[in-house]
């Protein structure tokens, strides 16, 4: 006997704000209360530059730049992220000096270019993944 069971969660989950959220808070512990310092993530494979831009009573936004040192010649990445503290999310502003990174469920070309601000969070969530994975071999 056959049984369907009726999908009712979205088939594009936005799980990975939570989770990059979270990495920023595990590999920068104290980005809550960033207001003009300078953090820096290092490895032997890249630099990740975190600055603070703005801070308001429930959000911060920042400025995230990665540069490859062991690729020089890989061009940096850099992403203006707003962290909201009060949700624990954490969404990309923008790509590259690409600003305005329209979701896809705010345009009405679902299938084109609409993409570019869930990419932009997946990448970012690869980036703070790689992170925090490389701490934890290290801690080892």
């Amino acid at each position: 006997m056959s049984h369907t069971i009726e999908q009712t969660r979205n088939k594009e989950p936005m799980w990975f704000f939570d989770r990059n959220y979270r990495y920023f808070r595990e590999i920068f512990p104290e980005i809550i209360d960033l207001s003009s310092d300078v953090l820096i993530y290092r490895d032997n494979l890249k630099r990740v530059k975190i600055s603070c831009l703005e801070v308001s009573r429930y959000t911060t936004l920042i400025s995230l730049s990665l540069a490859f040192t062991a690729c020089p010649k890989i061009p940096p990445v850099t992403m203006t992220i707003r962290l909201y503290h009060d949700a624990e999310v954490a969404d990309v502003v923008s790509y590259q000096n690409i600003t305005r990174l329209i979701a896809p469920y705010f345009s009405s070309e679902k299938e084109t270019d609409a993409n570019h601000k869930r990419q932009a969070n997946l990448l970012l969530y690869e980036l703070l993944s790689g992170c925090v994975r490389k701490q934890s071999l290290e801690l080892m």
